[in-house]
């Protein structure tokens, strides 16, 4: 490379990143807010059903499935019902895991065992503890849904700039969280520049290698509703990962209120 080549780089890297922070630049916090708003606006939905079907890959080359049916339901300032209900294989068949997620703070979460007939409250303690086999533990499931009303209040927001994600152009934005029950010390998240959709999530604890790694991908439209069809959660550090398949979404179905109860955790899927 000429030395006036690298110079011309130099300038143009310098010029984009002085551009990037310049004063009229949006900030990640007015992202994430613009983000906000188009969740509680245009692509609000007050609840959805839908089925998974998830592959679980361990590091020596194994496979397990997981079949199940969600159901969520959004309620004002922030809460989210959910009742997940496994219909196979016949080890988990009938186990049914309920979530309700709050703004602010750590989820109630609730899981029925079938085989011991009793209902099992997810405390602190067990928040790290895997899901089901899988590489979510409980601790991801309520973050995923609660982050989307975080404030800087709960985590500091900066803009890292624009990355391109599985060929979509992102903006990856730092989340350093402030609240004590937040097990993380660093989350990173990547959101489509056109659609404002997560297409990836990274968790840090201590170390330089995210915990876990989240994908969504297959975006479709239902009107205005973006919805992911593929996903991949990784656990870099144990060489595991779960795909899970989406299908058969419906939105707005007026789900009723006993869906999520503990009487329907144990009945299993309504």
């Amino acid at each position: 490379m000429s030395r006036r080549h690298a110079l011309r780089l130099l300038l143009t890297a310098l010029v984009l990143g002085a551009a990037a922070t310049s004063p009229g630049a949006e900030t990640a916090r007015e992202i994430l807010d613009r983000r906000k708003a188009l969740e509680d606006g245009a692509q609000h939905w007050n609840d959805r059903h839908q089925h998974m079907r998830l592959t679980i890959h361990d590091r020596q080359g194994g496979e397990r499935i997981r079949e199940l049916e969600v159901w969520e339901k959004k309620y004002p300032n922030d809460t989210t019902k959910s009742l997940a209900v496994f219909h196979a294989p016949a080890e988990v068949k009938n186990t049914a895991f309920l979530a309700f997620t709050y703004r602010g703070k750590r989820a109630d979460q609730w899981l029925y065992l079938p085989e011991l007939k009793r209902v099992r409250q997810i405390t602190a303690s067990a928040r790290k503890e895997k899901f089901v086999g899988t590489d979510l533990t409980y601790h991801d499931l309520d973050l995923v849904q609660e982050m989307t009303g975080w404030t800087e209040d709960d985590a500091r927001s900066s803009l890292r700039g624009a990355e391109t994600v599985d060929g979509v152009s992102t903006w990856a934005i730092e989340l350093t969280p402030r609240r004590e029950d937040i097990l993380y010390t660093k989350i990173v998240l990547w959101l489509g520049r056109d659609d404002l959709f997560p297409r990836k999530l990274e968790f840090y604890d201590e170390g330089e290698e995210p915990r876990r790694r989240i994908f969504q991908s297959d975006v479709r439209m239902h009107g205005a509703i973006p919805w992911a069809a593929t996903l991949k959660a990784e656990t870099p550090p144990q060489g595991s990962w779960t795909d899970i398949v989406v299908s058969d979404v419906q939105f707005n179905q007026t789900l009723s209120d006993d869906v999520f109860t503990q009487r329907q955790l144990e009945l299993g899927a309504p």
